[in-house]
C-alpha cells in the first residue's frame, strides 16, 4: 500500500469513528431527553405549599387537570366550587385560635393565556385548579401543626405533597391516607434536647 492510499485509509477511519461517536452521542442525549418528559409520576397526587408568618398561616392548593380526571368524576369548575364548600379543609389545634380570614377556589382561565399566544397553532396551556386558604391566629405559638381533610374530600387522592416555609424552618413533607398531619414547626431531636438541657 503506497503512502497516498494509507493518507486516504486513515482519512476514512477517522471520519468513520467521529460519525459513530457523533450518533452514539445523539442518541444517548435523545434516550436521556425521553426518560426525562415520560418519567414517572403519580396522577393522583396534588400539590399544597404552606406559609406560616408570624401570626399568618397562608395554603396554596394546586391540582393539575390530570390529577383531578383520577381523583374525581367532577368537571374542573364543580370540583372548586364543591371545594369551596367543603367545610372545613384543614383542622387547626384549638388553642391556637386561628379564624379563616380567605378562602378561595378557581380554574385557571385559559382564554386569557389563549389570548397572549403568538400563534394560532399553539397548543392551549392546560386549566388547573388553584386554591387559598388563609388564618389568623392569636396564638400561633400553639400552632404545631394542622390535619389536611382533603382526603376526605376526594377519597381517591393518593399522595400530597407539602412545601413549607416558617419564620424559622422550612420542610417538605408528603401526605397520604394514613398520615395526613402537616408539621408547622421542627420536631426538637435528642441531640439539641441535650444541648438545651446542659446549657441552661
Amino acid at each position: 500500500m503506497n503512502p497516498g492510499h494509507k493518507v486516504i485509509v486513515g482519512i476514512t477511519f477517522c471520519l468513520i469513528l467521529v460519525t459513530t461517536i457523533a450518533i452514539t452521542a445523539s442518541h444517548a442525549k435523545d434516550h436521556a431527553i425521553g426518560n426525562h418528559v415520560h418519567r414517572a409520576y403519580e396522577p393522583a397526587a396534588i400539590f399544597l405549599d404552606v406559609n406560616l408568618r408570624k401570626d399568618t398561616l397562608s395554603l396554596f392548593l394546586s391540582i393539575s387537570p390530570e390529577a383531578a380526571t383520577v381523583i374525581t368524576q367532577r368537571p374542573l369548575g364543580s370540583l372548586a366550587r364543591y371545594l369551596k364548600a367543603f367545610t372545613p379543609l384543614v383542622t387547626l389545634p384549638e388553642d391556637a385560635q386561628c379564624r379563616q380570614s380567605q378562602q378561595q377556589f378557581f380554574v385557571e382561565p385559559t382564554d386569557v393565556l389563549l389570548l397572549k399566544s403568538d400563534s394560532l397553532s399553539a397548543p392551549a396551556n392546560p386549566r388547573e385548579i388553584s386554591g387559598y386558604l388563609e388564618y389568623e391566629c392569636q396564638h400561633p405559638e400553639n400552632l404545631s401543626h394542622f390535619t389536611f381533610l382533603g382526603f376526605e374530600a376526594m377519597p381517591d387522592l393518593k399522595h400530597t405533597s407539602v412545601w413549607l416555609i416558617s419564620d424559622n424552618w422550612q420542610s417538605k413533607q408528603r401526605l397520604n391516607q394514613d398520615h395526613q398531619k402537616v408539621q408547622l414547626k421542627k420536631q426538637q431531636d435528642m441531640t439539641d434536647f441535650f444541648v438545651d438541657f446542659f446549657t441552661e
